[in-house]
């Protein structure tokens, strides 16, 4: 999971080094851990690498879907749920007890977009900045099917 938060004029990130991987800036997530809820894991994951405590999920910006294949302690199927977030309160500063998150900010819009742009993974950026940018429907559904290299089946969300 993770969250799209918004405070005047800016987003939440956080600077964050996997095993292996160079620094690189997303927004807060993680794993939900067994027997929470989408909506528990994302409140305990924004405070663990923000500080920063929330109500809770706004509404459903997007939902990723990919395999992750050749890469110890990572293969498999991820489905990841993004999620609108507001009104956060605390002191923000990383709390993570995985230490992975270097550092939260607060950025502006347009550096966030273009961060997102700059991860070499396109699952993690191409829906957010699609959501963000108003290209796909809030709560569309992209699918990897081929791996990153082949183009995503974005599934739209059609009105009820």
């Amino acid at each position: 999971m993770s969250a799209i938060v918004e405070q005047d004029g800016h987003l939440l990130m956080v600077r964050e080094r996997l095993p292996g991987e160079r620094e690189q800036w997303v927004f807060p997530g993680g794993v939900a851990e067994p027997g929470e809820l989408a909506h528990q894991a994302l409140i305990r994951e924004v405070y663990e690498e923000t500080g920063l405590t929330l109500a809770g999920p706004t509404s459903l910006a997007c939902i990723s879907q990919h395999v992750v294949t050749g890469d110890p302690g990572w293969d498999g199927t991820w489905t990841v749920f993004t999620f609108r977030a507001e009104g956060p309160t605390g002191t923000l500063g990383p709390l993570d007890p995985d230490e992975l998150v270097l550092e939260a900010a607060w950025v502006p819009v347009g550096e966030a977009l273009a961060r997102l742009a700059a991860h070499p993974s396109r699952r993690r950026g191409e829906p957010l900045i699609s959501f963000l940018n108003g290209s796909s429907s809030p709560g569309a559904l992209w699918l990897w099917p081929g791996g990153q290299e082949d183009a995503p089946v974005v599934v739209p969300v059609l009105p009820c």
